[in-house]
């Protein structure tokens, strides 16, 4: 029998977050339909399918009739479709498809999901971490977690990197044009190369991450685009130097996963040009707490689980220093005067409300 609550407690508070429980632990289960709806692609299906039944929908997707109907169900429940109760017909409007099936939308989110697996198959791992330190080493991150991740920021990289993040920088969007170098620090899968000599096709372009799968992966999309004898990656950890100077260097969303964030500052600063340019990308968060719990936008906590989940853990797995996602500009400021840059300006797109992004120069 559950004891009674003390008399002085506030019951309305209590229903409060007793409700905001149950819904994170909904999120939880709905994210497990997510993930199979990311694998099978039904918000694609059921978008292309407009208004239709769930034995139509079955049909259509493949799948067994009765798991669509409870899938469709949940789903209707929780906001991502929506239902006509008259007509029994289940549909997505163009708002919920621009989020969940347009993969070339800068808002698509779909691709978040097929990275939670991976993290649920860490926990135990990640559990013996906060009892003994250490961390969840990069290996343990798959096909499936990377996948979604390359996915997931594909996005801003082909709807803005070209058209609005570079021409922000007119020095560096001339020199470019002109046949500039640019090297891509963290490159991951290589995606920011690829649309970068998509937009300048006189550029220089190398890509270095000490992940070979990563780097595996990047040389196959460069393939497959028909770019590899423009742009080429290598495994290379930065904090033992960097071959050759750049006009450009870029770090997109890794300085705060960087194990050794200190010394790889410096070795990019040694490998700029002169005039040269750094660009950074990181998520829109701070490094004081308060500010994050206050967060306009709400994502705090995203931040902070993203950071323990993957960000943080991986660095700390190699004996790194382990920043963590909610590194700010006050961190990155930091790190760059220690870096030996004298100039850093943040640049602001107000289309983008979930991105820092720093020029940085000698």
């Amino acid at each position: 029998m559950c004891a009674e609550p003390a008399p002085d407690l506030d019951m309305d508070k209590i229903h409060t977050f007793a409700f905001k429980v149950l819904g994170d632990f909904t999120a939880a289960q709905m994210g497990t339909l997510s993930v199979i709806a990311d694998r099978l692609g039904l918000w694609a299906h059921l978008a292309e399918a407009g208004p239709v039944s769930s034995a139509a929908f079955a049909e259509r997707a493949g799948i067994n009739e009765r798991y669509a109907r409870e899938w469709l169900s949940a789903m209707a429940c929780h906001g991502y479709i929506e239902y006509d109760d008259g007509a029994k017909r289940f549909s997505m409007t163009p708002e919920q498809a621009f989020c969940l099936v347009n993969r070339d939308s800068p808002l698509y989110l779909g691709s978040l999901f097929g990275m939670a697996p991976t993290s649920w198959s860490n926990v135990d791992l990640l559990t013996e971490s906060f009892k003994h330190g250490g961390g969840v080493p990069q290996e343990r991150f798959g096909n499936e977690f990377w996948c979604g991740f390359e996915r997931f920021t594909r996005t801003g990289f082909r709807n803005n990197l070209v058209q609005d993040w570079i021409p922000a920088m007119p020095e560096v969007d001339a020199t470019l044009r002109a046949g500039g170098s640019v090297a891509d620090v963290g490159c991951g899968n290589g995606q920011a190369l690829l649309f970068l000599a998509q937009g300048y096709p006189a550029a220089t372009l190398v890509g270095f991450d000490n992940y070979a799968p990563a780097i595996e992966a990047a040389n196959e999309n460069a393939r497959a685009a028909g770019l590899a004898d423009r742009v080429r990656y290598e495994v290379r950890d930065v904090t033992q130097g960097i071959p050759g100077s750049y006009d450009l260097i870029t770090t997109f969303d890794v300085v705060h996963d960087m194990p050794r964030p200190r010394p790889a500052m410096q070795e990019i600063h040694k490998a700029l040009k002169p005039d040269g340019t750094y660009f950074v990308l990181e998520f829109n968060f701070s490094s004081d707490l308060q500010s994050n719990i206050d967060h306009p936008l709400g994502i705090g906590a995203f931040g902070y689980s993203a950071s323990t989940n993957y960000c943080m853990t991986q660095a700390l797995a190699v004996g790194g220093e382990g920043t963590g996602t909610c590194m700010g500009e006050e961190k990155a400021r930091e790190l760059a005067a220690e870096g030996g840059f004298t100039h850093f300006r943040r640049i602001d797109f107000p289309n983008n409300p979930f991105n820092l992004f720093f020029e940085i120069r000698s």
